[in-house]
């Protein structure tokens, strides 16, 4: 059970305390045969998170942002089901302090999630197949990944529900509920006042961001199986109809705003008469009022602070102050970096390799001594002719690869005759496609599912295109995307063909329509989208 979770934050100084950090080495994607950057932004993985150096849009310098989940990182990156309480967001925290110099007071929060794992008295599938609407909005099913979740996505939010049992193997009815907060300006007139890591441990956020939960499950609507449609009167099955149907909540986007509003007072009335509906007519436990007790008994338990846990937040908070405030590394950590800096001693002139074969690499040079001529120290019966940062080396753990080691392997006889495609940039986007597809070159579903904020951003640029029920909003988007590059090549190339072959039944022309076809420099520009390919046009 958790009841907070970060997804994405950002350092804006937190560059060269990451990159002196032992337990991280940086790497970035290379072209192995030119040396090109492929990509300039660089990553290193630890304990489940994923630290990047991105470069500032002003072109001067770097930023980190650091994604991942702190549930999952307090559980060495293995998983996120258990308790997530007070005193181990506190205890998480401080590992980010100690561990990698993360400043939490500096550290601004992009995304984050609320919510908690609950123990239902009956299987979790009665609940979620009778998701109707949140906030008019239809819930859609993802059944593209493991374990099919129910969400409705906003373009500052989203709500979330699915079976964490089904989704970990655990025995038990354990429901996940949660709020996945993408634009912090969600957070505006609630109560919450939650801009840095450091404001985590705020315990005056948890009553609001407790209510805030309440509320959004609240104003969901189920339906329920046990009202017999027979026993309603000809009125109360009309509602009972319309309440039912996920389109009829719908409210027109061809509306003036009067209209909007008007419509919208009127699907009010209709909630309170179909709530109403249930209440009277219901057989039975009442699943959605059970499960929403359950949620406020479980917030509770998880934000229950006693006296004691405030005064080691206040000593945290100090110390954190201390050591981001003067730079001092936790003793462990000092005597740790002695003991590394023994065994490899600071660079002379000529620059040194670090004395070591065996692939943990520390602090290792930018640049291949093969190629710029560094002085190689004796590491044994090493072939002269090859680098031994490259070959014959042994694959390192995660967080400790080597920015030079692409997991090449050494020519060989046996050489594949199948090889995977280079990387592309999608031209929409301008995200890398490290392994694509033959004949890949924009984002995929996949893709999406994999990456939130990729996905938040394409659905908040690509609206308009709505190819119906059939498409989850992953291939939606990902449709969008080929279809801004598509599309206008397409369009143009459908209004030429009309115009050579004639509407049809029509005076035929005096001169051939190819001839009388002016077309300027960007519209030939656009059908050169079509050259060398079986629907080039002869003109």
């Amino acid at each position: 059970m958790k009841m907070l979770d970060v997804g994405l934050w950002n350092d804006p100084n937190g560059v060269p305390v990451l990159l002196n950090n032992d337990r991280l080495t940086f790497g970035a994607l290379v072209d192995t045969n030119t040396g090109a950057i492929l990509n300039p932004i660089r990553k290193a993985f630890d304990r489940g998170l994923i630290f990047r150096l991105v470069p500032r849009r002003t072109g001067e310098g770097q930023r980190v942002e650091t994604k991942g989940s702190l549930h999952k990182f307090g559980n060495y990156g293995e998983h996120n089901a258990d308790q997530f309480t007070a005193t181990d967001l506190l205890l998480t925290l401080d590992q980010l302090v100690t561990l990698y110099g993360i400043d939490p007071f500096n550290s601004k929060i992009n995304t984050i999630e609320f919510g908690v794992n609950v123990e239902l008295p009956f299987p979790v599938a009665q609940l979620l197949d009778n998701l109707i609407c949140y906030k008019n909005k239809p819930f859609r099913c993802d059944t593209g990944s493991k374990t099919p979740y129910h969400e409705c996505r906003f373009q500052r939010f989203t709500v979330k529900l699915y079976d964490k049992g089904k989704q970990r193997g655990l025995d038990g009815n354990l429901l996940r509920v949660e709020v996945k907060v993408a634009k912090m300006v969600y957070f505006d007139k609630t109560g919450v006042r939650l801009n840095t890591l450091a404001d985590l441990l705020t315990v005056t956020n948890y009553r609001p961001l407790g209510a805030l939960l309440m509320d959004t499950f609240n104003r969901i609507l189920f339906d329920d199986p046990t009202i017999k449609p027979d026993a309603l009167t000809a009125r109360e099955r009309e509602i009972y109809r319309d309440g039912c149907n996920p389109r009829f909540w719908q409210i027109p986007d061809n509306l003036t705003t009067t209209q909007a509003n008007t419509h919208n007072q009127r699907l009010l009335r209709t909630e309170r008469r179909y709530r109403a509906l249930l209440d009277k007519h219901r057989r039975g436990e009442n699943r959605p009022a059970q499960t929403a007790a359950l949620i406020a008994q479980t917030w509770e338990q998880l934000t229950t602070v006693p006296d004691h846990l405030l005064t080691r937040i206040d000593e945290r908070r100090a110390a954190w102050q201390h050591l981001t405030k003067h730079g001092i590394l936790p003793e462990e950590n000092q005597a740790e970096r002695v003991e590394v800096n023994k065994r490899n001693p600071p660079k002379t002139d000529p620059p040194q390799i670090p004395n070591s074969c065996n692939g943990a690499v520390i602090n290792p040079p930018s640049t291949c001594h093969e190629l710029t001529g560094l002085v190689i120290p004796d590491c044994g019966n090493l072939s002269p002719s090859t680098c031994h940062e490259l070959t014959n080396i042994e694959t390192p753990d995660l967080s400790r690869i080597n920015p030079l080691y692409s997991g090449l392997q050494p020519d060989t006889v046996n050489t594949p005759t199948t090889t995977q495609p280079d990387p592309v940039i999608c031209p929409v986007t301008g995200v890398l496609i490290e392994k694509p597809r033959p004949g890949q070159r924009f984002v995929s579903a996949t893709m999406l599912r994999n990456d939130d904020d990729l996905m938040l951003m394409l659905d908040s640029q690509h609206r308009q295109y709505a190819k119906g029920s059939k498409e989850d909003p992953y291939s939606q988007a990902a449709h969008n995307a080929r279809n801004k590059i598509t599309n206008p090549p397409n369009t143009l190339r459908r209004r030429v063909l009309r115009a050579i072959n004639g509407a049809g039944g029509g005076q035929l022309p005096l001169f051939p329509p190819a001839q009388m076809l002016i077309l300027s420099d960007s519209e030939r520009q656009t059908l050169n989208y079509w050259k060398g390919t079986p629907y080039e046009l002869p003109i």
